[in-house]
């Protein structure tokens, strides 16, 4: 019963539901075998993107371009255009390396990644539920943030103010006015709103990896510990045991290395236009007032960009201790009584496991709570920078 239960386990399910989302977005293409599904699914990604994505985008370029020079505009203009820059990139990597992402996907439920007993099962099944509860957390935190922009308008003006747009951009025809108004104001939330779960789809899908290398190393270490002699036929031995573990920690090493090549751009766009976009949207929070709906919302926005790079900042310090704590969990397994030839070749994986696995972005940021750090450090840094130049020439 436990192994039918071990094999009807989908590994895929860390990244089944954002890759779900992806491609109703448009991001991702599915794997058609129909071609007249594969063409109307073409036609269908290119009208929502450009409508939902490509549109957002030229606004808030224009908008960027019309407002240089003032800081209070380009940094109300800045903070969303950076966000759909990156976004940019992080639908190229998708679009492009889209073959090899979805080799990827299928390699999570190759055979050498399957629990092997209870606890390695629970570990697996504990880690996806945590991916899907982070999802879901962050798609409700991104509707919290557009239901603030979009109220924000209606809620937080005085008697003597007009109603505004609910974010700032530039369009080829009057605002000011019906319908334009009305079209402008609805479009700004829906393509904000939408762009804002895309966006959190593909960052989810990128950490979703992260967790299934953290948590393939944690069923490794168990499978390490609990490696013992055993006279049963229906048991390996210690030396096949031994002999699969080292395949185990190669495969997780191979998987690392494809995940981060792939996803390494997005990585590294994250983190520095990331730097920016705090600054920015706290130089934002420092305009308005904190009781207001404005400042909920750009905090929930602030808030959801950090946990973004602090998500896999987290889970990539999980690898790196995870990973350290191999050549601990080979010595705690019952080796005493071993052979000769087993004791040899355990000393040369725990030489080998005393080089912890890391993830880099493009080689030079590694995922680790040192580099979420200094990310806060200077954002908080530029902001000082920037409120100081705005008092200044205020006074």
């Amino acid at each position: 019963m436990e192994g039918t239960t071990f094999k009807d386990l989908d590994l895929r399910e860390f990244l089944r539901l954002n890759i779900k989302l992806i491609h109703f977005f448009g991001y991702f293409s599915p794997e058609f075998h129909n071609s007249k599904i594969k063409v109307f699914y073409f036609f269908y990604r290119l009208g929502f993107l450009s409508f939902i994505f490509f549109l957002c985008f030229l606004t808030q370029l224009a908008n960027m371009i019309d407002s240089f020079g003032d800081i209070e505009r380009m940094t109300d203009a800045s903070f969303l255009f950076l966000t759909n820059m990156v976004q940019c990139l992080k639908l190229y990597c998708f679009i492009h390396n889209a073959s090899r992402i979805w080799k990827l996907v299928y390699s999570m439920n190759t055979e050498v990644f399957r629990p092997r007993n209870q606890a390695q099962y629970e570990i697996l099944r504990k880690e996806i539920k945590m991916s899907k509860i982070i999802l879901s957390l962050y798609l409700l935190a991104c509707t919290l943030t557009c239901i603030s922009w979009g109220v924000s308008p209606l809620l937080d003006r005085t008697s003597d103010d007009g109603i505004r747009l609910p974010l700032s951009g530039w369009y080829p025809f009057s605002t000011d006015t019906s319908p334009g108004f009305e079209f402008v104001y609805f479009y700004q939330i829906l393509s904000t709103w939408i762009n804002g779960l895309g966006d959190i789809s593909m960052d989810t899908c990128i950490s979703g990896t992260i967790m299934f290398i953290s948590a393939q190393l944690s069923v490794l270490k168990d499978a390490v510990e609990t490696m013992k002699p055993t006279s049963s036929s229906d048991h390996p031995t210690i030396k096949e045991a031994l002999v699969r573990n080292v395949t185990h920690f190669k495969t997780i090493v191979q998987f690392a290395e494809e995940a981060t090549f792939l996803f390494t751009a997005s990585i590294t766009g994250q983190f520095v236009v990331g730097v920016v976009i705090v600054c920015m949207s706290m130089f934002q929070m420092s305009l308005v007032s904190v009781s207001s709906f404005q400042f909920f919302g750009m905090f929930i926005y602030q808030s959801c960009v950090l946990l973004e790079i602090y998500l896999w900042c987290f889970y990539g310090n999980e690898v790196i201790m995870k990973s350290d704590q191999l050549t601990q969990s080979a010595y705690m397994c019952e080796w005493t009584d071993a052979s000769k030839e087993f004791k040899q070749n355990l000393i040369i994986f725990m030489t080998r496991t005393q080089f912890p696995l890391k993830l880099y972005a493009s080689g030079y940021f590694t995922l680790s709570l040192e580099t979420f750090k200094a990310v806060a450090k200077s954002s908080w840094s530029y902001f000082a920078v920037l409120n100081q130049v705005h008092e200044d020439k205020v006074a």
